[in-house]
């Protein structure tokens, strides 16, 4: 099985660093540790640390780690540097050159070694350049100025509908009858829609999971079936 990529943003990464470096670091990294925060941004942020070789599958943190959080902002580059190194071995080897390559080469890259699909290329690729950025590792001015692939594409659908709308078929579509909008599904149909999505790991699903029970019970309770 192919070693996973973080998908957290690198602040959120950053700001959890930072409350324990506050706080003191405890014996396991588990969600009750980072507060108030919601539980996407502590799903991913355990998943990155995991990614990173930063807490076990048990969530004991790593000595590595506890460096990491009790140095100071300066210190921390280098000890980033490392991290990056052993959690992204692949990206140091002769693969890929970080400072010639292109945003499209890197994704691949994602894609191939770290089985990285859909949005989640966005997500992992953000993290590890603004990671790379802090830790001052050398990157290609290509890499640096990539663009989100989601919102590329989408820009590029709205353009050509644009030019649609512009063209002859305005006519034809001004003709066809208004019809109104499909009633939107309940909020817990679409959440179990998004359960089935690939990139999520055990531990999003879980949450997810609990919540569509928490909204179908209260469901039933407004409809009177308590």
């Amino acid at each position: 099985m192919s070693k996973s990529a973080p998908y957290a943003t690198f602040s959120s990464f950053v700001n959890f660093s930072n409350k324990l470096r506050e706080d003191g670091v405890p014996n396991r990294i588990d969600k009750t540790v980072f507060g108030a925060a919601s539980g996407s941004v502590i799903y991913s942020t355990i998943s990155a640390l995991k990614s990173l070789d930063l807490i076990d599958e048990n969530g004991i943190p790593s000595k590595q780690f506890v460096e990491f959080v009790n140095a100071s902002d300066e210190d921390r580059k280098q000890i980033l540097r490392d991290i990056l190194r052993v959690g992204y071995s692949s990206l140091w080897d002769s693969s890929i050159d970080l400072e010639t390559a292109t945003a499209g080469q890197f994704d691949e890259h994602l894609r191939e070694v770290y089985d990285v699909k859909g949005s989640t290329v966005d997500k992992s690729a953000a993290f590890f350049i603004s990671a790379a950025n802090f830790a001052e590792v050398p990157l290609s001015s290509h890499l640096k100025a990539r663009k989100p692939i989601a919102s590329s594409s989408s820009s590029r659908k709205s353009s050509k509908q644009r030019k649609k709308n512009n063209g002859n078929d305005l006519k034809a579509e001004n003709e066809l009858p208004i019809q109104p909008p499909a009633p939107a599904k309940p909020l817990e149909h679409q959440l179990v829609d998004l359960m089935t999505e690939d990139d999520l790991d055990a531990d999003v699903k879980d949450a997810i999971w609990k919540l569509v029970q928490y909204l179908t019970a209260k469901r039933a309770k407004s409809n009177g079936f308590d």
